[in-house]
């Protein structure tokens, strides 16, 4: 499991969504340095670059319905059942301001 912190960010409703083709959501995530770090000794060594994400359902103080996400380098599920630890929660609510769109 990655010792890195994690990449955070959120979802929000696509309130600009026109036709099926255009997502249903839409947000950011941001990767932190350590996680970034990790993800090049990855590529460095020749592996393959593929991120483990978490997903929270939330609500902002104003009501606003989002998904928070986390992200680290990927984890592989083991075969007899074992889950890896999952990302650690995102720490701070989004406010409407922070909202691009």
């Amino acid at each position: 499991m990655s010792n890195s912190d994690s990449g955070q960010g959120a979802l929000f409703e696509n309130n600009r969504r026109q036709k099926d083709s255009h997502p249903n959501m839409r947000g950011e995530l941001t990767l932190t340095k350590p996680l970034l770090k990790e993800l090049v000794e990855m590529a460095k060594a020749g592996k393959e670059i593929k991120l483990s994400l978490s997903a929270w359902n939330k609500r902002a103080k104003s009501g606003t319905e989002y998904v928070s996400i986390a992200a680290q380098a990927y984890v592989e599920f083991k075969k007899d059942g074992d889950t890896p630890a999952p990302a650690p929660a995102p720490k701070a609510e989004v406010a409407d301001e922070d909202v691009p769109f």
